[in-house]
């Protein structure tokens, strides 16, 4: 049913209303230079408004912009605060990310990705859409780092996929803040 009203019933609202604003405005301007302009320009400006709103649609329309919940969740985001208890190993845990093995040249170690684990240790939901977890990451049972990040779901009509997967739209997109930076996912 929402496919009808975003694909059907606002373009052609949008259409009828750019065509009567563009029929009023060439008569307005026949009026005041006393020229003859044709009717026909008036079909510009709506074939111009489909074309932008085509654009719109495959841009994606969020609603993010206008949801109070979103400006919580960016303030929250930049307050959230991480705990490193060990400097040495957090600084391994980021250059290991997609490897399984890797060999630290400042400690002459090799170290084993299976070694690193992560656990959520808090978890609650601040609203229906935006959620704030706690993780902890220990390296052999060893807690080496802290983090705080939230969640945060927003809806809209977006356009995902592509000519070999295949064309289709999502409803719904979720934002991570991590690190204090946000993350679409």
């Amino acid at each position: 049913m929402w496919f009808l009203l975003f694909f059907i019933v606002i373009p052609f609202i949008f259409f009828i209303g750019f065509y009567l604003f563009s029929v009023i405005i060439i008569f307005i301007t026949n009026k005041i230079f006393h020229k003859q302009y044709s009717q026909s320009l008036s079909l510009i400006l709506p074939c111009l408004s489909l074309f932008f709103y085509l654009m719109l649609i495959m841009g994606g329309i969020s609603f993010k912009g206008i949801d109070p919940q979103y400006y919580e969740f960016k303030k929250l985001c930049e307050k959230a605060e991480n705990v490193i208890y060990d400097e040495e190993l957090y600084r391994i845990y980021n250059k290991r990310r997609n490897m399984e093995k890797y060999y630290d040249e400042k400690t002459k170690k090799e170290y084993l990705m299976s070694d690193f684990e992560i656990e959520e240790t808090y978890s609650n939901n601040i609203t229906k859409r935006l959620k704030e977890t706690e993780a902890t990451l220990y390296y052999n049972n060893k807690p080496f780092f802290k983090e705080k990040y939230y969640w945060f779901k927003y809806y809209g009509l977006f356009l995902s996929g592509d000519e070999g997967a295949g064309w289709h739209l999502k409803i719904e997109q979720r934002l991570l803040c991590e690190n204090n930076q946000i993350i679409k996912r």
